[in-house]
């Protein structure tokens, strides 16, 4: 078998650095599928049994994400468990699946295949791989919806294997992945730096953008994400103002990122999400004490929405141009007099 220099495969996606290097095709076979459920098959269709290819693979606890590039080959494979959406970077091919042929590859096409087995036969390629967990892409949908679970006759079919147009949208989903990949180096493979910056979240998102992408980019569909999202978090701050609230909380509780977090409320109130977190503590503060009785004292009103009380008098001041000393006096004034 004649082994191929690296020069005459593709570059890889990412982890060129960290990348797994094969000059036997049996030796590839067995390493990848070790491990998991999947039986590969990986066999040259080069002159004279040619061949070369390296893989990479990240995993993170949103996404699982390989990086494969060879020279042209045939695959069989049988006894996946779970569902596969590949892009194209360079090259492409033919894959078979339920009786199904689908073609693919730079400039045509992504492939899904949902679980179980399938054959392909490659010219010299560089492909991205993404695990598909259908209820995650499920999740992430209604989460960009608002909240509002996805029309049953926009939502992609899971079942089926099929190939994805990447260019049949207003974007160009290649590049997209493409780029997302290419990012993937630069944080050097640390799964916990690319959980930070919400990388493996951005790349899920964009499968979930590109199956749904009727539903998702619809104008009726964003303002209405907007206008849940606004009203779910405002519940939330109202019912705590009293109590600790973060970024990350309000994160937590829409499934939206800070950015997105930040526009929705910037397009709403012209603020950021903790202005107004302030801003309704202010409100709740100054309601109380204009409210007060004789005994009733800054430190337990302010006390209980505020942990800083001089950064408080200043907020307060800014927004209702006097100190709350003075809306306090002048309320227990009013309430003495009558």
């Amino acid at each position: 078998m004649t082994t191929l220099s690296l020069d005459a495969i593709p570059p890889l996606a990412f982890g060129q650095r960290h990348a797994l290097h094969y000059t036997d095709p049996e030796r590839m076979s067995a390493e990848l599928a070790r491990g998991t459920s999947v039986v590969m098959n990986y066999r040259s269709v080069e002159p004279g049994g040619a061949f070369r290819a390296q893989s990479s693979l990240i995993k993170t606890r949103n996404v699982r994400l390989v990086a494969s590039a060879s020279s042209a080959i045939r695959v069989d494979a049988h006894g996946a468990s779970t569902a596969f959406f590949m892009v194209a970077l360079h090259g492409g091919g033919t894959t078979k699946q339920e009786g199904r042929t689908l073609d693919w590859g730079k400039g045509k096409a992504g492939v899904f295949l949902p679980p179980g087995g399938c054959t392909a036969r490659f010219s010299a390629r560089s492909v991205i791989g993404i695990d598909i967990d259908p209820a995650a892409i499920a999740h992430v949908t209604q989460v960009m919806l608002g909240g509002k679970p996805s029309r049953r006759q926009h939502s992609f079919d899971f079942t089926e294997p099929c190939a994805v147009n990447l260019r049949g949208n207003r974007l160009d989903f290649s590049s997209i992945f493409i780029s997302a990949a290419s990012m993937l180096d630069h944080f050097g493979g640390d799964t916990r730096l690319i959980e930070r910056a919400g990388l493996d979240d951005t790349i899920l998102r964009m499968v979930a953008l590109l199956f749904n992408f009727e539903e998702l980019s619809s104008g009726g569909s964003d303002a209405r994400a907007n206008r849940a999202i606004i009203r779910l978090t405002c519940e939330y701050i109202d019912d705590n103002l009293t109590g600790p609230i973060t970024l990350t909380d309000l994160e937590a509780l829409t499934g939206l990122s800070r950015r997105s977090l930040q526009y929705a409320f910037r397009d709403e109130f012209d603020c950021t999400p903790m202005q107004w977190v302030a801003r309704r503590r202010l409100e709740a503060v100054r309601k109380q004490i204009l409210a007060a009785r004789q005994g009733d004292t800054l430190t337990t009103i302010a006390g209980a929405y505020f942990a800083n009380l001089g950064e408080f008098a200043r907020m307060y001041r800014q927004q209702y141009g006097e100190l709350p000393s003075a809306t306090l006096r002048n309320a227990l004034s009013r309430r003495f007099r009558s």
